[in-house]
């Protein structure tokens, strides 16, 4: 993305180096509200998602992306406010930590329950937001279970949808590609770690 000095003018700085997902987009989003249509906001942050979950952002809420570059181990980003958005409010940040905190405690319990088949097969998405839609969308019908990605699969922020059964983490990936749901890819537990089998 080519731009130019003017471009990266910023209005307001926002240093979140070392604050871990989802509290740098939550600190971003919450910034960028109260700015002025047209205004620039710097963000530096070292969270290893935190691209990707701008690009998820703007792509939900019309604000534009000036430049986002890697400088060793922080990611720098330039954010411009645009006037036709849609920021989500702090009570949709509450409610995102509050689904944080709800599929940790699955995990545990699927981990603690010795009488369940533990899963074997994860599908990943582009975003949190796509594996939410997607647990709504298919409603257990699988015995699929929302749960949070492995840092194995991705060290970042995310989730995944965990099955048992290869044929039927495949049959379940087609259909939510199918429906256009933003799934990534499908893997298999293998020991402690996890190998990608498809696509």
């Amino acid at each position: 993305m080519k731009t130019t000095k003017e471009d990266r003018k910023a209005d307001k700085s926002l240093d979140l180096t070392g604050l871990s997902c989802p509290v740098p987009i939550v600190m971003t989003s919450e910034t960028v509200k109260r700015m002025k249509e047209g205004e620039v906001l710097k963000v530096v942050a070292t969270d290893p998602g935190y691209e990707r979950d701008l690009i998820s952002w703007a792509r939900q809420t019309g604000n534009e992306i000036v430049s986002v570059e890697r400088e060793g181990d922080k990611t720098v980003a330039y954010i411009r406010k645009r006037s036709e958005t849609s920021e989500p409010s702090l009570i949709y940040w509450i409610k995102f930590h509050a689904l944080g905190v709800k599929l940790h405690l699955r995990l545990f319990l699927i981990k603690l329950n010795p009488f369940r088949r533990k899963p074997d097969h994860f599908i990943t998405f582009v975003a949190i937001s796509e594996g939410t839609r997607a647990e709504k969308f298919l409603n257990g019908r699988f015995g699929e279970v929302l749960i949070p990605i492995p840092d194995e699969i991705d060290p970042r922020c995310g989730v995944v949808l965990a099955l048992r059964g290869r044929e039927k983490a495949l049959e379940v990936y087609e259909l939510l590609r199918r429906e256009g749901f933003g799934v990534e890819a499908v893997y298999r537990k293998e020991g402690r770690g996890y190998v990608k089998i498809y696509p």
